[in-house]
């Protein structure tokens, strides 16, 4: 999923109840394992008592962007929605590869 993506903005107040998907999902993305598939991704995150709704922006290699309010959502239903652009993205990367 992560080798779609060139940056990721993740920003959150940390002592806060709704950004517990946000930091889960930090910390995910922070493996060794996620960080190997994509060397040069850009990670910025913000951690500051005054962001309200815990928010994940994410810049995939075709410029697609798209925007999370994770204050209402699972860590599954963030990683859902990454990876299904990403999914398109490594279909098309399929299909041209074989042709």
């Amino acid at each position: 999923m992560l080798q779609f993506i060139d940056k990721l903005a993740i920003s959150f107040a940390p002592l806060a109840k709704n950004a517990r998907s946000a930091r889960t999902f930090l910390y995910q993305v922070t493996a060794d394992r996620h960080r190997e598939a994509n060397p040069k991704l850009v990670l910025a995150v913000t951690q500051n008592d005054a962001v309200r709704r815990p928010t994940i922006e994410v810049l995939y290699r075709d410029k697609t962007k798209l925007v999370l309010d994770c204050s209402n959502l699972k860590v599954a239903d963030i990683v859902k929605d990454v990876g299904k652009h990403a999914k398109k993205l490594q279909l098309e990367e399929d299909i041209k590869s074989s042709s």
